[in-house]
């Protein structure tokens, strides 16, 4: 099967047309840059040895989204996209042991 160049064209059209748009036109904004993992080490201690309820509501006032990923070494489902402003709490006997971004 031959390509031309004409197939190539429509398909970077068709491409091109199912990308999502905006309803009002305007362009969508930018989303935040993506800090570096542990960027934000030195705040984040505050979290250690905090209850997970304590640890929540801490990352609330931060506006920040928590999970817990682990409970005395058994690992919760959590999904593997990275999120700069959710923090990752793993738990051993009741309390918060290790902080991650993501």
């Amino acid at each position: 099967m031959k390509i031309t160049p004409i197939a190539i064209i429509l398909s970077a059209l068709l491409f091109s047309s199912c990308q999502e748009k905006p309803a009002d036109g305007n362009p969508a904004p930018e989303a935040p840059p993506v800090t570096g993992k542990g960027e934000n080490a030195a705040s984040d201690d505050a979290f250690i040895g905090r209850t997970a309820e304590s640890a929540a509501a801490l990352a609330k006032e931060r506006d920040l989204i928590s999970r817990i990923v682990s409970v005395d070494g058994q690992p919760r489902p959590a999904t593997k996209d990275y999120r700069p402003n959710r923090v990752n709490f793993e738990i051993e006997q009741g309390k918060v042991v290790k902080v991650s971004r993501g």
